[in-house]
């Protein structure tokens, strides 16, 4: 029984241990340089997805302005998930974001009225606007991309 007892209370003070360490670990930049690749991913995955249905000629062009919608709600959370400053770890974002915080917010909001006019323009039949959208929407990506996205050679990806 002594054992038993002893099992327990060992047991119970490293749970408590453990919860102790979740807020430092939290706080530590990784969740949300997590949090921001996610959101980051998420336009990423549905530019990929309006790329395969017109590349491919995939039977979805009704689904455009979804994925289109979903960018530009996706753009909106950009600038509070870049909010904390963080650029030590797996990330490839440049410090020039936090020192040019205006200008970052501004290219975001570039995206979210590019990808709703892709949005508006898809709901009708004319491939050849949405073509043209789609194209604003990838310079709006690549302006910020280019100024404040570590290039491909500095990647973490590649370390």
């Amino acid at each position: 029984m002594k054992h038993r007892t002893a099992f327990v209370l060992v047991a119970a003070i490293l749970g408590l241990a453990l919860v102790a360490t979740l807020p430092a670990a939290a706080q530590n930049g990784d969740a949300s340089i997590g949090y921001r690749q996610k959101v980051m991913g998420a336009i990423g995955a549905n530019m990929g997805s309006i790329g395969d249905i017109m590349k491919f000629k995939l039977p979805h062009q009704a689904n455009i302005p979804a994925h289109a919608e979903a960018i530009r709600t996706s753009a909106k959370l950009i600038p509070s998930a870049f909010e904390k400053r963080v650029t030590e770890g797996p990330t490839d974002a440049k410090a020039k974001i936090w020192d040019n915080w205006s200008d970052f917010k501004d290219k975001a909001a570039d995206l979210e009225e590019a990808s709703a006019k892709l949005a508006s323009v898809a709901r009708g039949n004319d491939m050849g606007a949405t073509m043209d959208a789609v194209k604003n929407v990838g310079e709006a990506c690549k302006a910020c991309h280019k100024e404040y996205r570590k290039p491909k050679e500095e990647s973490y990806k590649r370390m």
